[in-house]
């Protein structure tokens, strides 16, 4: 005779309290990998596939050649060209143009036509192909000179990184720069703005955080032990001949820029900061992720918190680069998104209040956190670290 089993409003307690359990573990796994150990890209083994063009865009909304390279000046793009069409892409912005070939394999070819100005003032029409091809991303790209250079971080960690020195013509020991990127990036964040600060006279060192691209090490603190991977960068650019060891800056993005504001409240070789989009406070940052999956922040920091803290040996509550700005008197540059997401500008606005040293402060209209940053931008902070590093 089969036994009838009977559930009891404690059972069916038990039971949604297990599942309850269960999600809130996973929840914490998922934030506490999102702080220390999110998806690593390797620079070593990623490739993309290029044309061969850097492109510019013009006030008037036309995208000019800046350079052609590779499979773009083989078929015989230069300089100055203007884009008329992509295949069948009428007049495509930097954006669409770069997402087209993208988002095909390597080896698709693609008929471009452009418009050349002649010494006379006319025009003249071309219409060529240039068949795309696998590159990994290096500052090749940007058409400057580089080396890869590799050095230990204070836990003797190999740091991994470019260096581009400053241009040939530059006779007396030039200014430099180190770059910290964001917690889901690596050294190639900071490319588009090697050409324009090379061309200014600065050395630039990008370098990957321990425990991203192609760096040793497995985890990640959000600029607690990052602050040391820039002093290391900076202990390194300060051993090189040809650099100026009392005009170097630190540029960060978001985790970098953290970092930096870290190490210029504890080393005074850093003169100049850069900083796009940091946060004021971590647990503000975990607050916000927490509240907006409807959990209670009050009771579920703490333990991310401890999780994340005891994964990665550091301690997450002690990330409040508001306190350590206070403590910088160098210039810096802050950009942040006014459409920031991930953190709002309003941490930005209090980093500025609290900072002892004059910061100029650029809000980003219609930016996010991961926004490329537009032509404009990029051009400001490379005149920024000319004139802030002259001597």
């Amino acid at each position: 005779m089969r036994r009838k089993v009977r559930f009891t409003r404690f059972d069916l307690g038990l039971a949604l309290l297990g599942v309850l359990l269960v999600v809130v573990c996973a929840f914490l796994v998922q934030m506490s990998n999102l702080m220390i150990s999110p998806p690593r890209p390797r620079i070593s083994t990623s490739t993309r596939p290029i044309l061969g063009v850097a492109l510019r865009e013009t006030n008037d909304g036309a995208v000019l050649v800046e350079r052609a390279f590779g499979p773009a000046a083989r078929a015989g793009l230069e300089a100055g060209d203007r884009i008329v069409r992509l295949d069948g892409l009428d007049s495509p912005s930097i954006e669409e143009f770069s997402s087209a070939v993208t988002s095909a394999p390597a080896g698709t070819a693609f008929t471009v036509e452009a418009r050349r100005p002649l010494p006379n003032g006319i025009d003249s029409g071309i219409l060529l192909k240039a068949e795309s091809e696998a590159r990994a991303i290096s500052p090749a790209e940007e058409g400057v000179p580089f080396e890869t250079v590799a050095f230990p971080n204070p836990a003797g960690l190999t740091l991994r990184g470019w260096y581009v020195p400053a241009p040939a013509s530059v006779r007396e020991r030039a200014p430099a720069v180190v770059y910290g990127h964001g917690n889901g990036s690596d050294r190639r964040q900071w490319l588009p703005l090697a050409r324009r600060v090379h061309e200014r006279g600065i050395a630039q060192l990008f370098l990957d955080f321990a425990g991203r691209g192609d760096s040793d090490g497995d985890v990640i603190t959000l600029g607690a032990r990052e602050a040391g991977d820039l002093v290391a960068g900076i202990d390194w650019l300060a051993r090189r001949p040809e650099v100026d060891p009392d005009r170097i800056a630190a540029a960060g993005k978001s985790m970098g820029a953290v970092a930096a504001i870290l190490a210029a409240s504890r080393d005074p070789r850093i003169r100049v900061l850069v900083l796009d989009s940091p946060f004021a406070d971590l647990g503000d940052v975990v607050d916000r992720a927490v509240r907006r999956r409807h959990l209670p922040p009050a009771l579920l920091r703490p333990v991310i918190f401890r999780v994340a803290g005891w994964r990665a040996s550091f301690d997450p509550a002690s990330l409040v680069p508001e306190r350590a700005i206070a403590e910088v008197v160098v210039p810096a540059l802050l950009l942040h998104g006014e459409e920031d997401g991930l953190v709002p500008i309003e941490h930005a606005r209090r980093l500025a209040g609290a900072a002892k040293g004059p910061v100029t402060l650029v809000p980003l209209a219609g930016e996010g956190h991961n926004t490329r940053r537009s032509r404009d931008t990029l051009d400001r902070v490379a005149r920024y670290l000319e004139g802030s590093l002259a001597r």
